[in-house]
């Protein structure tokens, strides 16, 4: 828009009248720079809340679902009103230690949702995070049990529950949350030999040993076909509950330790397909018994037969060294010591003797 001379004149002739009628001018003072906000108004449960309503819509797995909202929930209840500051991110990512920040990067990962949400569905103004550097995992070195070193924990698995999550893990190369989410219908419906695995990744059928899945029909007895068969031992309202995330990590460490070893509860599912591919020289199968990813292979053009992979695993699975080895009269441990018999096997020597 261009303004004329004439324009210019009228506008001044205006503001004379306007000043000989006594008339005050408006002033407009000028804008001052705002000052950065910390907080919002919005309480931060509420955008918990809404994000996690529409990851269930989308249909998270329950696994994911909990794992968001324990995140969450958490950061809430630090901080009741949504903040704004990238320095106030930061000062609560830090208190998340570790020596390969893998736990700092997911929290980071969640806040980061989190914001996202807030901005499509609360206006807010901006994401904190985006002036925040995603933090960076440093990879340690890969911890597997030696044969004898998984002997020696073999010996000292007692009770069905511990026997049941250390052939899972060790045995099966399954992720202990995959053993969670094990319900007694899971278990009724097994079909020769393969069992649905609700796995971390996706859901798929997977191969079960046989005697691995005696324990798991003992578990489910008197169980709905809802209800998870890997418990606690303690007694709530009447009744056992759901073995939890650190109720599971607990278990096996108490396993592990028992037997004198030092090792993490992954560290089995790492040394289940380091002796299967030291067994069977495949390490393309010892991936896909574990069905983890295989690099530079789309699964979605890879048909693996579950009864194929049965026959695998009864033939590579470290519990059948084991038993090999016990079969051939060798030593277990270095000590000399013969791993401790099963309870069926302990009944089938005396049935012998």
């Amino acid at each position: 828009m261009v303004i004329s001379i004439d324009d210019i004149k009228k506008i001044k002739q205006l503001l004379v009248e306007e000043d000989a009628a006594g008339i005050q001018p408006i002033i407009i003072p000028p804008l001052e720079k705002q000052s950065t906000q910390t907080n919002t108004s919005i309480l931060t449960q509420d955008v918990v809340d809404s994000l996690l309503r529409h990851k269930q819509y989308k249909g998270v797995k329950q696994g994911s679902f909990e794992t968001y909202k324990k995140r969450l929930d958490g950061f809430a209840k630090q901080y009741p009103l949504l903040p704004l500051e990238t320095r106030i991110i930061m000062n609560y990512l830090e208190q998340f230690k570790g020596d390969t920040r893998r736990y700092k990067q997911n929290q980071h990962d969640s806040l980061n949702m989190l914001y996202k949400h807030a901005l499509r569905f609360f206006e807010i103004p901006q994401n904190p995070l985006d002036n925040l550097e995603r933090p960076t995992i440093t990879q340690k070195p890969i911890r597997t049990l030696s044969l004898e070193e998984v002997c020696k924990v073999d010996s000292v698995v007692y009770i069905i529950t511990e026997r049941a999550v250390w052939e899972l893990t060790f045995g099966h190369g399954w992720r202990q949350i995959e053993v969670r989410r094990i319900t007694a219908g899971d278990v009724r419906s097994i079909q020769d030999g393969v069992i649905w695995c609700r796995g971390k990744e996706r859901e798929e059928f997977a191969p079960i040993l046989p005697e691995t899945q005696l324990l798991l029909e003992q578990l489910a007895n008197g169980l709905e076909d809802d209800e998870c068969v890997i418990r606690s031992t303690r007694i709530r309202a009447g009744r056992t509950q759901p073995l939890g995330e650190d109720g599971m990590r607990q278990l096996i460490q108490r396993i592990i330790s028992r037997s004198g070893t030092k090792y993490q509860g992954h560290d089995l599912r790492r040394t289940f397909c380091t002796l299967v591919r030291e067994a069977s020289g495949d390490e393309f199968l010892a991936m896909r018994l574990a069905r983890d990813k295989i690099p530079g292979v789309n699964d979605r053009y890879i048909n693996a037969d579950p009864a194929k992979l049965r026959k695998s695993l009864i033939r590579y699975s470290p519990l059948t060294l084991i038993r090999q080895k016990v079969k051939a009269g060798e030593n277990l441990v270095e000590t000399g010591e013969i791993r401790t018999p099963r309870p069926e096997e302990a009944a089938q020597n005396i049935l012998q003797a």
